[in-house]
């Protein structure tokens, strides 16, 4: 078992993108190729498909995007390991690599990949989040009742996977890339400055958030709010005037916000992990989280941060009170306690452990029956 050997490593996506799932999935995959290991990245073609032309406003947005310099911008653009894209909108085994080992992450491609030929590999379920919003739930449930041996990114996810009767579960937790969020001892701002990331999709309750924002107005007038999302602002969250929002920022942006900042806001419903927050910790940022699963693992209370409950405003508002009050040398020690904890995050010592149980799991299915 101490012996290294070369493994052919498949990761296969859907329409890359670049959320935090995509983003994990090539830094892993990138930090299992720096151990030597000859991976893939398949995946579907990052265009969106065209809407029908009487959706007179929906395919409106896709046209003009279409004459963007980049318009469909997505984290396996500069990937290092090699690059598959799929010819169609479908993710064919017979144009993926033979390999050792197949990941799927997204519950649909998992649904895809666990039946694939035996030539693949053995394929593992690698677990970012409890995916039932996206997709009818008894659909869900029963892909992630699929057999097969599964790696998770939290200690949350370890629980919900042993609840579909799993067993075959390793815990590998993401890690910050310390070439792009690695930062200094700093102090707080001259104006108390928070931020958060803005998003669609009801799991991240975006509202819940920016409701928080108002309470902790009435206290402090002079609030500086630093936000990103990947879409434009919304409508019908009515932002308040402290809000500076930045859509869609350079990845050379987003450390300075984060570090910009005394204090980050997850207001989720969900969270496989959290990577704005574990960015956020290495920016040497406290932390207020909900308790929506991943961040527990990094937000420890008093010391980094605080949780509060999922859809509680006056609960986050609260906490980060709590934060904005402290004095200068305890703010200064949360700030560095976040960066401490951050620093046991780190992507090539997940993939040390993703290595050694891959051999182990290999092993196991080689072995002659009864000698496992």
């Amino acid at each position: 078992m101490s012996e290294h050997r070369v493994l052919r490593l498949n990761w296969i996506e859907g329409r890359p993108t670049l959320s935090g799932g995509i983003k994990s999935n090539r830094l892993i995959a990138e930090a299992m190729q720096r151990r030597g290991h000859e991976v893939t990245t398949s995946f579907l073609p990052p265009q969106l498909s065209w809407p029908r032309p009487w959706r007179v406003r929906r395919f409106a947005r896709r046209l003009a995007r279409q004459f963007k310099p980049n318009p469909f911008p997505h984290h396996l653009e500069h990937s290092t390991v090699c690059l598959n894209q799929m010819p169609t909108r479908t993710l064919n085994p017979d144009l993926v690599p033979d390999a050792d080992v197949t990941f799927a992450s997204w519950w649909q491609v998992w649904d895809l990949v666990s039946g694939w030929p035996a030539s693949k590999g053995l394929k593992v379920h690698y677990v970012r989040g409890h995916e039932v919003h996206a997709g009818p739930r008894e659909e869900v449930d029963r892909v992630y009742s699929i057999h097969g041996p599964r790696v998770v990114i939290s200690s949350w996810l370890r629980s919900v996977m042993q609840g579909y009767g799993h067993s075959e579960i390793v815990r590998v937790p993401n890690g910050v890339d310390w070439k792009q969020f690695d930062s200094s001892p700093r102090s707080r701002q001259p104006r108390p400055t928070i931020g958060m990331l803005m998003a669609l999709e009801p799991v991240k309750d975006t509202p819940t958030g920016i409701e928080a924002i108002r309470i902790l107005l009435k206290k402090y007038p002079d609030l500086r709010v630093l936000a990103y999302g990947k879409r434009p602002v919304q409508p019908s969250w009515d932002l308040p005037a402290c809000v500076q929002y930045h859509q869609s920022p350079a990845q050379t942006l987003i450390p300075k916000l984060y570090q910009s900042t005394d204090c980050w806001i997850m207001s989720s419903r969900s969270e496989g992990f959290g990577m704005p927050g574990i960015e956020a910790a290495a920016s040497h940022c406290p932390i207020v989280s909900t308790r929506c699963g991943g961040p527990d693992d990094f937000v420890r209370e008093g010391v980094n941060g605080f949780l509060a409950d999922v859809g509680d405003a006056q609960g986050i508002a609260d906490a980060v009170s709590k934060i904005l009050e402290l004095e200068d040398d305890s703010w200064k020690a949360m700030s560095d306690a976040s960066y401490s904890i951050a620093k046991e995050f780190d992507w090539d010592e997940s993939a040390a452990k993703l290595e050694a149980q891959l051999y182990r799991w290999l092993d196991e299915r080689s072995a002659p029956e009864g000698t496992a």
